[in-house]
């Protein structure tokens, strides 16, 4: 059995009934409509998944007829919901799972897998070697060598899914080092720092505004 992720790929998309927006043109996809991009990403998905592998979906799958994509699909779905996520019930529960936010797993590695939706600025144990797997972007969000993390959505993955294997190898070439940052005594500097700074701005907001002469005599004429 083999895992995948994906994310994004908003099956069914298209334009709205005066012909404008859809995802090949907010997102820039090189399809001239949304039913070929349909095809070929339903045909770059059975080509690498079959029946008995696992698919993550880290949101927005379709943006309609989720039965007929999911029955077209191979292997076990497990959904993230995401933005576009509508789906009535009976539709959820053709997914293996369906993890509203967040799921954890560590796909039988020493590293724990944080899918979301979103990418995340922390997320649970990323100062310990945890991966945050996400979609939504578009490719949009830049992505840093010693971060963790990545878009699996996909824009950036020339519309296929991307296999466990593959990722293992891209986090084993990032530049991340275990608690890597700022000392305990720089950290209490930098805390003090916003506490600072969020006391004067409540200070600020909490002050009583002065009116000037004119305004006092509006007032009180009023």
């Amino acid at each position: 059995m083999n895992v995948f992720f994906t994310a994004d790929t908003h099956f069914g998309h298209g334009p709205n009934k005066l012909g404008y927006g859809g995802i090949v043109f907010h997102a820039n996809r090189p399809f001239k409509t949304v039913e070929e991009m349909d095809e070929a990403l339903i045909a770059n998905w059975n080509a690498d998944v079959r029946q008995g592998d696992h698919v993550w979906i880290c949101g927005d799958f379709a943006w309609r007829d989720q039965r007929k994509y999911l029955q077209r699909l191979n292997g076990k779905k497990f959904l993230i919901l995401g933005s576009h996520d509508k789906m009535n019930q009976d539709t959820l529960r053709l997914f293996a799972e369906v993890h509203n936010g967040m799921a954890t797993r560590n796909f039988g590695l020493n590293s724990i897998f944080i899918l979301t939706h979103c990418a995340m600025r922390v997320w649970e144990r990323s100062h310990y070697g945890s991966i945050n797997l996400y979609g939504h972007s578009h490719g949009r969000l830049s992505e840093y060598n010693d971060k963790l993390q990545m878009d699996v959505g996909v824009d950036v993955w020339n519309y296929k899914v991307v296999p466990l294997e593959l990722i293992k190898m891209v986090m084993a070439t990032r530049d991340y080092k275990e608690r890597k940052g700022l000392t305990q005594e720089e950290l209490n500097v930098k805390v003090k720092e916003l506490a600072d700074r969020n006391a004067a701005i409540r200070k600020h907001f909490e002050t009583p505004i002065s009116l000037t002469p004119s305004e006092k005599q509006a007032k009180e004429d009023g």
